[in-house]
């Protein structure tokens, strides 16, 4: 899983990196992003509506990935059985309990 260690060796199109650099700046810098950031999408082949969906998922999985840490929620045992590159890109940062 390439893409979850770091999605810029993971050999997508110009289309797929140009989203996730978008979702990353959306995360780590958010105050950063302008319009010349959609422009970029759009010359990659994003169309508007997109866009919006892609904003708003990466929002949102923010969002709620701040809320666990702010009320201190942990992975448990149950997520053991997944794979090991999965639970690695799940768990950055964190313990099992």
């Amino acid at each position: 899983m390439a893409i979850a260690r770091d999605f810029r060796d993971a050999k997508l199109d110009a289309k797929d990196q140009s989203m996730l650099e978008y979702a990353e700046k959306i995360t780590l810098s958010p105050s950063e992003v302008d319009e010349q950031d959609v422009r970029r999408l759009k010359r990659a082949g994003w169309n508007d509506a997109e866009i919006l969906d892609i904003a708003a998922v990466t929002s949102y999985r923010n969002f709620i990935t701040r809320m666990a840490d702010a009320f201190g929620v942990q992975l448990t045992e149950d997520y053991a059985g997944l794979r090991k590159d999965y639970l690695d890109s799940l768990m950055v940062g964190k313990k099992l309990l």
